[in-house]
């Protein structure tokens, strides 16, 4: 008798649930037009009967309980703009994480989205979740999707250029540009290969300019408002997030640095007022004084409300040095 009801075979030979895996595949979230591929409209309405589902939206379910994930509220998100298939190409119809949303599913850290953002195509009629903020589009999005990420999301290219196009201000653009390069998440080529087709992109100069920078080495908003200074005051390029080894051997970064004139110049934002970070500091600005540099340092702010003094005291350092303008 036991024979009968024991399963013997080899568990690698146990074919695998196929409602299961996709609900696994989508981290306990599944909609309903998916869940009719596998079971009946009476066993949907018995697993949500016996709370083994939970409705999160109309017709979209969590299969699993628990706290709510970031990554369950994208795929609410995403399933609940999808329409079911009815015969044209699924990639043409589905929804994908755009914008900051999208950068957050590809790893960016230390940015904050105000809202979860999918991209659409610009004939789809959707009244999305709360908290959901729908971008309908005539570049369809299924033609940057990302290889391999889920829940399905734009590519690194396509979803800067939107999150640059739908942030607050041109600051907010500008810092997610600076803080995907600065993570490694994107090329200027990926970026630009967007722009080229989408020439009525809302902030383009603004976009362009600071890819410029980033690619140069420009890699938060301190740096960019001071690349903008060196090109309002005339004052050579310097060399951004220069690559130097101190007298101990250590790697060190700069962040502009006028090397022909031994000029060294440090933006410092919020971080550098931690103790720690100030005896770092005074260590890499001993070593670049034995090594003959001089060193302006400037917090953020002086850089942003006072470009005037700044760009003097570097144009009288820079003709010290023996700059002609």
């Amino acid at each position: 008798m036991w024979d009968e009801a024991v399963d013997e075979r080899p568990w690698s030979t146990v074919e695998p649930d196929p409602l299961t895996e996709l609900i696994d595949d989508q981290n306990g979230v599944i909609a309903r037009w998916q869940a009719r591929r596998f079971l009946s409209e009476k066993a949907i309405r018995h697993r949500l009967a016996s709370g083994r589902w939970r409705r999160m939206f109309r017709a979209v379910y969590r299969a699993y309980d628990g706290p709510l994930t970031e990554v369950q509220r994208w795929w609410i998100a995403i399933l609940a703009a999808t329409p079911e298939p009815n015969g044209s190409p699924e990639s043409h119809r589905a929804a994908y994480l755009g914008g900051v949303t999208a950068l957050l599913a590809l790893g960016l850290r230390g940015i904050r989205s105000d809202g979860i953002h999918i991209v659409v195509p610009h004939n789809r009629r959707v009244a999305p979740p709360a908290g959901v903020r729908l971008h309908r589009t005539m570049d369809p999005p299924s033609g940057d999707r990302h290889p391999s990420v889920r829940p399905p999301a734009t590519n690194p290219g396509r979803s800067i250029v939107d999150a640059s196009a739908w942030a607050r201000s041109n600051d907010e653009a500008r810092l997610i540009i600076a803080a995907s390069f600065q993570q490694r998440l994107v090329a200027a080529s990926d970026i630009e290969a967007v722009l080229d087709r989408r020439p009525a992109t809302r902030r383009r100069s603004l976009i362009i300019a600071t890819v410029r920078d980033c690619a140069a080495g420009s890699h938060s908003i301190g740096e960019l408002d001071f690349a903008a200074l060196c090109r309002g005051a005339r004052l050579p390029v310097p060399v951004r997030q220069l690559r130097r080894r101190d007298a101990a051997g250590r790697l060190r970064y700069l962040d502009a640095c006028f090397d022909d004139w031994k000029l060294v110049v440090e933006i410092d934002g919020a971080h550098h007022a931690d103790v720690g970070q100030m005896w770092e500091d005074a260590a890499r600005q001993n070593d670049l004084l034995l090594a003959g540099y001089v060193v302006l340092r400037y917090p953020v702010f002086v850089v942003r409300t006072q470009p005037q003094r700044v760009a003097a005291e570097i144009r009288a350092a820079l003709i010290t040095a023996g700059w002609r303008p």
